[in-house]
């Protein structure tokens, strides 16, 4: 190769030409680096492009499957599944006794056989009115109904609906002069109480607006239709100041029931957005906040709204001022932090369906590590069925002979190499990142039966609001605002214990009107004892079977885990390990 190399002779051409060379290696590597810079941007470049496209493609999915697919977190159980080993548990050599899970499913299987065998079509209640028409046959010419012999009837009854009807309720106050007593001038009949002054609206009207907005989802202007149907046709600044009227009469009503939930010991929350119209100011529109706060202990059993018009934490503190206690809630920053806030007056319980539910989303980015995360949530919430029929103390040594097993699995697991190595910014990263950074709040509840393991209720409780807001849009003013959290106040806890909302409504406007009642005696369990007639006993009937069916579940699954744990055992040969009980 040399030979084909003109080098020259001379000493200083030779440097000359070396140091040319060294110069063109120089700017060779340059180029590299520069090259190599450009390949490693690109690379990043298209990992970054990658995760993305990852991401929007787990979106996609998921607002498909919002769209189009099941809500529903449950899946099927195979009775194959592994049981959860956790290492440093005891080994369980005996089969879980599911005796107890046995005689309800022989009684539940029972009811739906007798179930199934009912015949066909509805009775109607014996109270509704009857409205009896015959229709008799044709007859041969010359026949009379009178030569007939009657053995028989056939009773076809069918159910119809006339509209509701308006009427006037005219008092009248005659003036009378008293000869005898001329100092006494006019005698007339003192003013019966109204809704507004002059008694244009009576409180019929008023629970009807009411009942057809806030239980109903139907705007004041959606009103105007139905009304006129009936004979009179209202303007919209009328119906509103039928709510304006209704809101200052229940509003001492609805502060004795804040009362009575701040004075219990834990406090259910959960808030949700609203529109609030803020004309000639910015855009026009913001984003206020409605809150729930609601109880389950024995008084104070009433869902309470407050209204702000942000989502800043001045709302939940002017609110919970008094409190001393536990609140149950997701992980909104203002709650975070709450016990060091309050000195300690107030301890935060997180919600595990929140954390749960962001594993379950992204559970595809990581099968392995989300799966099983879930598979203890499952064992979790089955444990919590159970406890549900145990008083405070039982469920509490359930929990913690069972439950804070699991939850150590957990803690492991979010920590382990696996969590650990996932991507920050990924779905299942931030998941676990959540349940990291509130893990204190998120195993509260095992240390105090009183607490739930999530904050269910509540959510379920603020979808009157989200259906809602579907169909009214928006808050016209603060005051509006704080108008609808005091009717909802009343509407909600009314729906919550099982009461004819409109009765309710009618019947309490009209007490506090008059004011020769405790109001107290308006509160919606007490009402409920003293109106038995208004109660909608078919909802409790209802929620009663919805139990029944979720202790179903849960006992057939338990059954089939406890069947297949047997049969593991009994292929066992002596002397080895046995099998640990499936959770």
């Amino acid at each position: 190769m040399l030979d084909h190399i003109n080098i020259p002779d001379d000493l200083s051409t030779c440097q000359q030409m070396l140091r040319e060379l060294m110069a063109a290696h120089e700017r060779l590597k340059q180029v590299y680096r520069e090259l190599l810079d450009t390949c490693t941007s690109v690379h990043d470049a298209h990992q970054k492009l990658e995760q993305e496209k990852a991401e929007l493609e787990l979106t996609i999915r998921e607002l498909m499957n919002r769209l189009h697919g099941r809500r529903s977190e449950r899946h099927t159980h195979s009775p194959d599944q592994l049981a959860l080993d956790f290492g440093e548990a005891e080994v369980v050599t005996v089969v879980p006794d599911v005796t107890e899970d046995e005689e309800f499913v022989d009684i539940e299987k029972h009811k739906r056989r007798r179930r199934g065998r009912r015949k066909r079509g509805e009775q109607f209640p014996e109270h509704l009115e009857r409205r009896t028409e015959r229709v008799e046959p044709s007859l041969p010419e010359g026949v009379r109904l009178e030569d007939c012999q009657q053995i028989g009837i056939d009773v076809v009854e069918t159910l119809e609906f006339e509209r509701p009807k308006l009427w006037v309720r005219r008092i009248e106050y005659p003036k009378y002069t008293v000869p005898s007593h001329p100092e006494l001038n006019i005698v007339q009949g003192a003013r019966v109480p109204s809704l507004i002054s002059g008694g244009s609206f009576g409180y019929g009207v008023a629970a009807e607006v009411l009942f057809n907005k806030f239980a109903l989802h139907l705007p004041l202007y959606r009103q105007q239709d139905p009304f006129a149907q009936l004979g009179w046709a209202p303007n919209r600044s009328s119906l509103c100041q039928i709510v304006i009227h209704s809101v200052e009469l229940l509003r001492p009503l609805a502060e004795l029931a804040a009362e009575r939930v701040l004075a219990s010991s834990v406090i259910h929350t959960d808030d949700t957005e609203v529109i609030l119209l803020t004309p000639g100011v910015g855009r026009g529109s913001r984003k206020a906040r409605l809150w729930i706060y609601r109880s389950n202990e024995a008084g104070s059993q009433y869902n309470v709204f407050a209204f702000t018009n942000s989502r800043a934490r001045a709302g939940p503190d002017e609110f919970l001022h008094d409190f001393r206690g536990t609140i149950c809630g997701d992980c909104y920053s203002g709650y975070v932090n709450i016990e060091d806030v309050t000195g300690g007056r107030i301890v935060f319980s997180a919600c595990n369906a929140h954390a749960r539910r962001y594993v379950f989303d992204a559970r595809e980015q990581q099968p392995a590590l989300s799966s099983e995360i879930l598979a203890l949530y499952r064992a979790l919430y089955d444990i919590e069925e159970r406890g549900s029929r145990l008083d405070l103390d039982a469920r509490l040594e359930l929990r913690q002979r069972e439950s804070v097993p699991l939850m150590r699995r957990i803690e492991f697991l979010i920590h382990s190499p696996a969590a650990m190595d996932l991507l920050p910014k990924s779905k299942l990263g931030l998941a676990i990142a959540y349940m990291r950074n509130n893990w204190e709040a998120l195993t509260r509840f095992l240390g105090d039966a009183r607490l739930p393991i999530d904050n269910n209720e509540s959510e379920r409780d603020l979808r009157r609001v989200a259906i809602g807001r579907n169909n009214w849009l928006f808050v016209g003013s603060e005051d509006g605002g704080e108008r609808t959290a005091t009717i909802l106040t009343i509407v909600s806890s009314a729906h919550r214990h099982d009461l004819d909302v409109w009765a309710y409504l009618h019947d309490v406007l009209q007490r506090l009107a008059n004011g020769n009642m405790s109001i107290e005696e308006l509160l919606p369990d007490v009402w409920k004892a003293n109106h038995p007639e208004h109660v909608r006993n078919f909802r409790t009937e209802e929620r009663q079977q919805r139990a029944d069916q979720r202790r179903y579940r849960h006992a057939l699954r338990r059954i089939e885990a406890a069947q297949a744990l047997t049969v593991k055992v009994a292929k066992v040969p002596a002397g080895e390990a046995r099998p640990q009980r499936t959770l």
